[in-house]
């Protein structure tokens, strides 16, 4: 700590001042990547939970079909058929309920790693969800305007527009994305230090 010829200390190196700047070299991060794998599968498990319920509940009250986000799900491994209406029920929900949880886990950790990759586990609680509705977005955008229309081009043009909207890039934007961000707030895996708090706010 520096200080001045009489004895004292400047007051902007007095770091036990709430403002006063973080001292050089203190950690907040730990990366451990089984850690960051683990909770990157549970808040993917979450998110993909929360954006099932809403896509099923938009299905119904858009199109009167909740099986709707089941089919789609199962039609990108066995074509446009898996969305006939003599497509077997049973099978329609349990492998895309296979499918949208496999994909909703690997997605988790994929935004867990990002985080981890660009320091930003510790990031505030706003400026996280910003980053869960921004990669939700993203994955709406790579997985259904750029991926599905190459391995799955019969499904392409199979929904109407407000089926898209709301099954798409609203509950990606608006419920996938920020329920990531919610956990990672609530949990914060690898976090060492909440380094936004004062110590007069304190660590809760």
């Amino acid at each position: 700590m520096t200080t001045r010829g009489d004895g004292a200390v400047p007051a902007w190196a007095d770091d036990s001042r709430p403002w006063a700047s973080p001292r050089v070299g203190v950690p907040v991060e730990r990366r451990d990547p089984w850690e960051l794998a683990v909770h990157g599968a549970r808040a993917g498990l979450l998110a993909g939970l929360a954006l099932g319920l809403v896509e099923i509940v938009a299905s119904a009250v858009l199109r009167g079909d909740p099986r709707l986000p089941f089919d789609f799900a199962v039609a990108i491994l066995v074509g446009p058929e898996a969305l006939a209406a003599a497509f077997p029920v049973a099978a329609s929900v349990a492998l895309g309920t296979v499918i949208h949880l496999l994909l909703s886990v690997v997605f988790g950790a994929a935004f867990l790693a990002g985080l981890a990759l660009t320091f930003q586990l510790s990031a505030r609680p706003r400026l996280m969800l910003l980053y869960g509705v921004l990669f939700g977005a993203t994955v709406w955008e790579v997985d259904f305007l750029a991926v599905l229309p190459v391995i799955a081009p019969g499904l392409t043009g199979q929904l109407d527009l407000a089926t898209q909207l709301w099954n798409g890039i609203a509950s990606y934007c608006l419920v996938y994305g920020p329920v990531l961000a919610a956990y990672v707030i609530r949990v914060r895996p690898g976090e060492l230090e909440r380094w936004w708090l004062t110590d007069d706010e304190g660590v809760a």
